[in-house]
């Protein structure tokens, strides 16, 4: 029996808010630096400001964040954290800071404007004028809105952790990221570090790009790197074994937790042949998706690199489809779309009653070509939209389909690329991202800050009333309280893709490169610009 777990979670009450401590004892800290920068404020007096905006109201919340983030990083990793990159830092908290607060925050500026507005004529006509304002306080707000606080605490607790840990990452293997990504002697400094290159996970933790000096860059993802080895590895088999391109395959160093990649810059192609020489790579890498049992393939998981198109996020390789999947009663399991679709390369339709998923897949007509996405290749200052090259896209596809119509070359692979992959536990998908986000989002809304705990019950009544059961949906709740993405793994003992599953997807191939024309193609013709 399958058994899925969100990662971290234990079962939890619906009833109560889940104790945290050491969002607690950050919530503490919190009032208590408030209060104090509050009546530093009051003694200097109070500037009278007709317009306060959120970052100014949330950089008290940020400075104590630092402060305490700073005052446990071990001194080693000071001495290579650069002032810029700590200004970095900053601005990041601040925008998971005002992400979850501004609705309430928003709300409380439009009653002080209201307020100030009704008072106006009783100053205007009295004796003495008195002193109005419309500003507020972050400790004004919390006091009004006792919510808002545990989840700030939430917010700055997590935060601070994900950047000791990376911190931490970076001292231990600090020799070999020079030996592998560096240059040997150039000064180990981090100038730059910017968060939010994926979804946060287990407590606030994203995939982070850290710049050295002179420029130099590595991506860190704070997950296994088993998807990515499965796939690059199926790259470096298709290299050895006679396909007449070439992949580029990037550096990687994995670590049990987590790994380093490196840094890949978007470049456009240098011929009309260096274009077409990426579509039939893509169409090679598509086939290789359906074999694989990919999924999530999106638009911003690809990178356009020359004529090589990159999957730079692999994390959901593999048949990791639980069966208590799906969320409506008229739409279809997963697993019973074709092989092709489910990758997330191509387009929906409302016939596959399976929901909306437009302007999303990279191999979509109907993506808006203003911002150009990072996904298709550029020949001098025109993105190459993929309808064009469906040709290409099509002759690598059917490449892949005549090699692993051999069965001994099937086997082979699998063998030899497959059942070397190391087991680990395998991300799967409850829910689509996008939903997600939005209980995410609609978590924070004003109503739902009022009272401790109306954040919790209000997360546990909209998860639990549409998860696929009451368990899973306690799971997601917890996830989200800590304003996470909510992430699930199912153990796995042995392979990431099952013979009988991989065959079933060879077979398919032949089927596949038909239906791969007609997705590609569609909606071309009304393409918005």
């Amino acid at each position: 029996m399958v058994k899925i777990l969100a990662k971290g979670e234990r079962a939890a009450s619906p009833g109560a808010q889940l104790p945290d401590a050491k969002a607690g004892r950050v919530a503490r800290g919190l009032k208590i630096f408030l209060e104090k920068t509050s009546s530093s404020s009051v003694r200097q007096g109070r500037r009278q400001r007709w317009l306060v905006s959120p970052d100014q109201i949330l950089a008290p919340a940020v400075s104590f964040a630092t402060a305490r983030l700073r005052g446990t990083v071990p001194r080693a990793a000071q001495k290579f954290l650069t002032e810029s990159a700590w200004d970095d830092l900053d601005r990041d908290l601040l925008t998971r800071l005002a992400f979850a607060l501004t609705p309430t925050l928003h709300l409380q500026q439009k009653a002080a404007k209201a307020v100030t507005r009704s008072l106006r004529p009783i100053a205007q006509s009295g004796e003495r004028r008195l002193a109005l304002h419309n500003d507020i306080t972050l400790l004004e707000t919390i006091i009004e809105f006792p919510d808002l606080l545990e989840t700030a605490a939430r917010l700055i607790s997590a935060w601070i952790d994900a950047q000791r840990e990376l911190f931490t990452r970076l001292l231990r293997d600090r020799s070999d990221l020079c030996s592998v990504f560096l240059r040997a002697r150039q000064p180990f400094r981090v100038t730059h570090i910017r968060a939010r290159l994926s979804d946060p996970h287990d407590g606030g933790k994203t995939a982070t790009m850290i710049e050295f000096v002179k420029r130099r860059r590595i991506i860190y993802k704070p997950r296994l790197s088993g998807g990515e080895e499965l796939w690059f590895e199926a790259l470096r088999w298709l290299n050895r074994n006679g396909l007449r391109v070439s992949f580029r395959v990037p550096k990687m160093l994995s670590r049990r937790s987590y790994f380093w990649m490196e840094f890949l810059q978007t470049k456009g192609c240098e011929s009309p042949t260096a274009v077409r020489l990426f579509y039939f790579r893509w169409g090679v890498q598509a086939a290789l998706a359906q074999i694989l049992g990919a999924t999530d393939l999106h638009r911003d998981n690809w990178l356009a690199v020359g004529a090589q198109p990159i999957l730079v996020d692999a994390e959901l390789i593999g048949d990791a489809e639980p069966t208590l999947f799906r969320g409506t009663s008229n739409s279809k399991h997963r697993q019973s779309l074709p092989a092709l679709l489910q990758t997330g390369l191509l387009p929906f339709t409302s016939r596959d009653h399976a929901g909306f998923y437009r302007g999303i897949a990279p191999l979509d007509a109907t993506i808006r070509k203003a911002p150009s996405p990072t996904c298709w290749p550029r020949y001098g200052p025109v993105a190459q939209e993929p309808s064009r090259y469906v040709d290409d896209l099509v002759s690598g596809f059917a490449v892949v389909a005549e090699v692993f119509g051999f069965p001994r070359t099937a086997q082979r692979f699998f063998r030899e690329v497959v059942l070397q992959t190391a087991g680990q536990d395998q991300r799967v998908l409850l829910r689509a991202t996008a939903q997600y986000a939005r209980l995410l989002r609609e978590s924070f809304d004003a109503r739902n800050m009022i009272s401790a705990g109306d954040r919790w019950r209000h997360l546990v009544r909209e998860c639990c009333s549409s998860a696929a059961n009451r368990r899973v949906g306690l799971a997601e709740a917890c996830s989200l309280l800590r304003c996470d993405i909510p992430k699930f793994t199912r153990r796995r003992n042995a392979r990431p893709v099952s013979w009988k599953i991989f065959s079933a997807a060879i077979a398919e191939l032949k089927s596949s490169s038909r239906f791969l024309r007609s997705r590609v193609v569609l909606g071309a013709g009304r393409r918005r610009s």
